[in-house]
């Protein structure tokens, strides 16, 4: 475990900055809004209903598309049944990022199907964990802790991702950094205030990572 500095939650980003992760080109969402801004939508709008209350085709549902990457999911309104939980298929394309983030009312369960990504994960001391998962790995993302991934392989990877809530909400650092002050993120992360002069206007959500 690596110590990171505990003055606010954005230093998650430092690290990301360097690497390439936030610098990336945000990919704009083609289909559908974002995900925890659904909640009024009507209960049929999604693709994935089925004759039974007990089913949901999660693989038919409505397609948010990030360049090469997308997004299904399902939440109370498309899955009434599902109570207390909601799922996400994401493919990340090569090269592909899904932004730092963190969820204020939910834990966060990854299932790798394929492909290879790379989580990084920070608790709320500080403390930060980096790991690399492969087809059939689970990675376990508490509530409130910042994390991102990354697509580090040479396919695209595939994965599904279970909330303990089935009206989770996200907090991007894209949309955050774009409600916010450049120069009290600079001061906060010892940056040139310059560095962000072109942070994203709106959400990232998926994004490509420059090349090195």
């Amino acid at each position: 475990m690596e110590k990171i500095s505990r003055r606010n939650v954005i230093g998650i980003a430092a690290g990301a900055l360097a690497s390439g992760v936030l610098a990336g080109e945000p990919a704009e969402a083609q289909i559908a809004p974002p995900d925890d801004k659904q909640g009024t939508e009507p209960a049929g709008a999604s693709t994935g209903k089925t004759d039974s209350p007990y089913k949901f085709r999660l693989g038919a549902a409505t397609s948010r598309q990030f360049g090469e990457s997308t997004v299904r999911e399902h939440k109370l309104h498309d899955f009434p049944m599902s109570s207390n939980m909601a799922a996400t298929l994401i493919r990340l394309a090569v090269g592909d990022f899904r932004e730092p983030h963190w969820h204020p009312n939910s834990d966060e369960w990854l299932f790798v199907m394929s492909g290879t990504i790379r989580m990084t994960i920070v608790d709320g001391k500080g403390e930060s964990s980096r790991f690399t998962c492969g087809p059939e790995d689970v990675a376990f993302t508490p509530l409130g802790f910042g994390h991102y991934v990354e697509n580090v392989g040479d396919i695209a990877a595939n994965v599904m991702v279970i909330h303990n809530h089935a009206d989770f909400t996200t907090v991007n650092l894209s949309e955050w950094a774009a409600a916010g002050k450049g120069s009290i993120f600079a001061e906060t992360l010892k940056m040139p205030a310059e560095s962000f002069d072109d942070v994203p206007t709106k959400r990232v959500f998926i994004g490509r990572k420059h090349p090195r």
